[in-house]
């Protein structure tokens, strides 16, 4: 029986590599897409997908270029005939004060976080519907920082907040054929990496008093590509009860 595909954007490191693993153990072949990531950080995923057992390819594009986006499609369609997930994981996190975001500043956020996520979908949406038998799974990764008032991070939570109302619109536009949610996680803490950009103090303000680990969040695509043959249009917050403090 031929295994199911799934795209994960940005997975060659940090929370997409932790996801590509994660569905490459539930037997997926991987479409593994990077773009800035070192030959170091490629390779290390590669080979740990590799001993898993299943096919995995690695595609570059930059995301920010719908061009890029569609011949990476091309090619994933060519090498592995059908597309059953995608997951929209690339995305920049930057901080910037509302006096001085410049226009390179939102666009490029706006671009990686937001522009990427809709073609990607165009894209994959045209390999998933021409699919007879099977149920398209779109899981888009957004942030607590769409859901929360982050002053400091204004074109990064505007970019996030628009996945999310992006996931409804896709979610009724694509039902029944492609489910597609999406997942906002709060701080997430990756094994095996340096975590540099974490402020760990702010783990006293979580109810839980503690961030997630990546398996927080694999856990559920687990479940959304895997077991769900219903939910479609939701945004499933990860976040240690943050957002109800």
């Amino acid at each position: 029986m031929k295994n199911r595909v799934a795209l994960v954007t940005g997975s060659a490191r940090r929370l997409g590599k932790s996801i590509a693993i994660s569905l490459a153990n539930l037997g997926f072949d991987i479409a593994l897409h990077y773009n800035a990531s070192s030959s170091e950080e490629l390779n290390d995923t590669l080979k740990g997908i590799q001993k898993i057992g299943v096919k995995v390819i690695p595609f570059k594009a930059d995301l920010r270029n719908v061009t890029d986006i569609k011949e990476m499609f091309r090619k994933v369609k060519k090498e592995f005939k059908a597309l059953d997930v995608l997951v929209n994981n690339a995305a920049i996190f930057r901080h910037a004060d509302f006096f001085k975001i410049s226009e390179k500043i939102f666009d490029e956020l706006i671009n990686t976080n937001l522009k990427s996520t809709l073609f990607c979908s165009i894209e994959a949406s045209k390999i998933m519907l021409k699919s007879k038998q099977k149920t398209g799974r779109i899981i888009n990764i957004a942030s607590l920082g769409g859901i929360l008032n982050w002053e400091g991070y204004i074109p990064y939570s505007l970019s996030k907040i628009s996945v999310i109302k992006l996931t409804q619109l896709m979610a009724k536009r694509l039902a029944p054929k492609i489910l597609v949610n999406a997942i906002a996680p709060g701080t997430v803490i990756i094994e095996n990496d340096k975590n540099d950009i974490v402020d760990f103090k702010e783990a006293k303000k979580y109810p839980m008093k503690k961030f997630a680990k990546s398996n927080d969040i694999t856990s559920l695509i687990g479940y959304l590509v895997d077991k769900n043959k219903y939910i479609t249009g939701h945004t499933f917050v990860v976040d240690g009860g943050r957002s109800i403090v």
